[in-house]
């Protein structure tokens, strides 16, 4: 396990299991969750971007995905003060996610879209939005901006940082909507980072967990700009 602090944020290139019996309780959870794809998908037609033949290969194997809703679901309501929780899946996985978080102890708020605009061809209707699974624990409370809407459209992000990448005025709308400045945010599948640069950019404290270290090592080098950036400037 390899532990790295910068400025407010704690990052772990370690598998979260190992991680989450030493961390002290949070105020929100929001996370792109692993999840695997169904084998059986577009094989026939050219796809491009992460579903390119170079990327995947129609195996249902897109991500390293060795960890199952139920083992990762219930140590997250543990660590999760009386505050919101936010899971990113897509539209196959909505049921299983909705189904293990209750039995986790999450009590379901809504059903969030991202409407990424450029759609995934797919032989059953294009592909332009994934979900996120709002729940909360303990009394529910409402969130900071009311006006917020269940759909949220913004463009797809192309930078290259990882194959699955979140806008972070995604990430920085649950955040702002959901903890205060100063809360402590977790991301235990943190990826590239995006929502360590959320939390960074809107005053949160954030814990990140990846185990993939060339990923991990990336966060770390993306979160540590964000820092940088915010020293220099003093503008979050």
């Amino acid at each position: 396990m390899k532990k790295v602090i910068i400025g407010n944020c704690i990052l772990y290139n370690a598998d979260c299991l190992d991680v989450f019996p030493g961390l002290e309780q949070v105020d929100m959870i929001c996370s792109d969750i692993p999840y695997k794809l169904t084998s059986g998908g577009p094989s026939s037609m050219a796809m491009a971007g992460k579903f390119s033949e170079q990327r995947y290969d129609n195996d249902g194997e897109f991500v390293d995905c060795d960890i199952e809703f139920n083992e990762f679901l219930p140590p997250l309501f543990d660590l999760l003060k009386h505050g919101h929780a936010y899971f990113m899946v897509n539209n196959r996985n909505v049921q299983l996610l909705l189904n293990e978080a209750e039995k986790a102890g999450f009590k379901f708020h809504n059903l969030l879209v991202w409407d990424k605009i450029s759609p995934t061809p797919n032989r059953w209707y294009m592909k332009n939005c994934e979900f996120t699974g709002f729940f909360y624990k303990g009394k529910a409370k409402h969130i900071n901006s009311c006006g917020s809407r269940m759909l949220v459209k913004l463009p797809n992000p192309r930078n290259g940082y990882h194959v699955t990448e979140k806008p972070t005025a995604l990430m920085r709308l649950y955040i702002t909507n959901s903890t205060k400045h100063g809360d402590v945010v977790i991301d235990p599948f943190m990826g590239s980072g995006t929502t360590g640069i959320a939390a960074v950019r809107e005053g949160r404290k954030f814990i990140g967990i990846e185990k993939n270290k060339e990923i991990f090592d990336l966060a770390c080098a993306r979160i540590e700009e964000e820092e940088h950036q915010f020293e220099f400037t003093g503008v979050r």
